[in-house]
């Protein structure tokens, strides 16, 4: 995942990174991702693996979607951050505030070589 802080002057604490992957709503991994400083106009990099650890029960119409995807050769999963972020002005700092970001991603089942499509996310306070 690549977070990008455009801001000129505003620095951003990533105190708590909550990383979850979801399919047809329901979760499948979650894990806590290393938290970290961003600096005013530079980009990070958040290199984690998602992996199902669990059976997940579909309904019908959630099975029919599945066999779809299958054979389609891409899923549809989603991945959600919940954050605490804090931003830095100078000396000056803010509280926690707790925004939510929410990636839906095309995983094909065979990359050929090819990388995934890039994504924008929604974020929400």
């Amino acid at each position: 995942m690549t977070i990008r802080n455009s801001n000129k002057r505003l620095g951003i604490y990533y105190d708590n990174i909550e990383a979850r992957a979801l399919y047809q709503d329901a979760r499948f991994d979650s894990d806590d991702l290393t938290p970290f400083y961003q600096s005013h106009k530079t980009t990070n990099y958040l290199n984690h693996t998602f992996q199902g650890q669990q059976v997940l029960v579909l309904g019908s119409s959630e099975t029919s979607e599945f066999n779809k995807e299958k054979s389609d050769g891409v899923y549809n999963v989603d991945v959600k951050l919940y954050l605490k972020i804090r931003f830095k002005l100078g000396l000056f700092k803010t509280g926690k505030f707790k925004p939510k970001v929410k990636c839906e991603l095309k995983v094909p089942l065979k990359t050929n070589g090819t990388a995934f499509e890039p994504t924008k996310c929604d974020w929400s306070y």
